[in-house]
């Protein structure tokens, strides 16, 4: 018994270790303003390159206060596997935890960094490496009717045009954990009507949970996080009220 629960510790210690040393072979990140709401979604999707220690445990860093719309694993035939997630606070960014089924990762994620009025956009986003990647694809997409979109940082973007849409993108190669990088760009654009009209995006009308139009997905998964927690809440009251009238019930007996 002893020999065995020391064997099962050292196993579980070495996948640990092995998954605080995961590497990414491929990356590419995503960064789309004003696509499908008044932000900005972001998508960050790989595969790691050791196959041999999946399932395992893994995370990434994200803006603060980033709502999260997929934490997915894709399996060898290229089915969506939807994964339970944890994300927690860490200074002036969060950290999104999920264990993985397979090596193949897609996170998703929205930020509302347009608040003021006006024509002119400026953003500015770190790119903060939680692996060692040996190939980091930064992909930026000029939102339609946008003009004068200029990638302020780094250089050596280069422009191509894909399903309607003017992309800039950049490989870098051998990105260390810890790395940064920022990615800054700016456009004028003259409404703040998003690219496409999807079920995510303001134009699409109202939802069972936020009741009106024109929510973000910001708002409107905030209100679900709200929703839910309202809910389980009052579960727990409802609860602990009949657990003491069974308790109130035992003793008049």
């Amino acid at each position: 018994g002893y020999a065995a629960g020391l064997l099962t510790a050292l196993v579980v210690f070495s996948t640990q270790v092995s998954a605080s040393d995961l590497d990414i072979g491929r990356m590419r990140v995503a960064i789309w303003p004003e696509y499908d709401s008044t932000g900005v979604l972001f998508i960050y999707d790989g595969r790691f390159k050791q196959n041999e220690l999946f399932p395992n445990e893994t995370g990434f860093r994200i803006p603060a206060g980033a709502m999260i719309s997929d934490v997915c694993s894709l399996s060898p035939r290229g089915q969506h596997f939807c994964q339970l997630y944890t994300q927690k606070n860490i200074g002036d960014i969060d950290e999104v935890r999920m264990r993985l089924p397979y090596p193949n990762f897609y996170l998703s994620f929205h930020t509302e960094p347009f608040k003021e009025s006006g024509e002119k956009r400026v953003f500015k986003h770190v790119i903060k490496a939680s692996h060692n990647i040996d190939r980091l694809e930064i992909d930026l997409q000029s939102p339609l009717r946008a003009e004068n979109f200029k990638v302020l940082e780094p250089s050596g973007f280069t422009e191509s045009e894909r399903k309607g849409f003017v992309h800039y993108t950049k490989v870098l190669e051998n990105v260390k954990k810890g790395d940064t990088i920022t990615v800054a760009f700016e456009y004028i654009k003259k409404d703040r009507r998003p690219s496409v009209n999807i079920k995510y995006s303001p134009m699409s009308g109202m939802t069972a949970v936020s009741g009106r139009p024109g929510d973000t997905p910001y708002e409107r998964q905030r209100k679900v996080y709200n929703a839910i927690y309202v809910a389980s809440t009052i579960g727990v009251l409802v609860l602990a009220g009949l657990f003491y009238l069974l308790l109130k019930g035992r003793k008049e007996q």
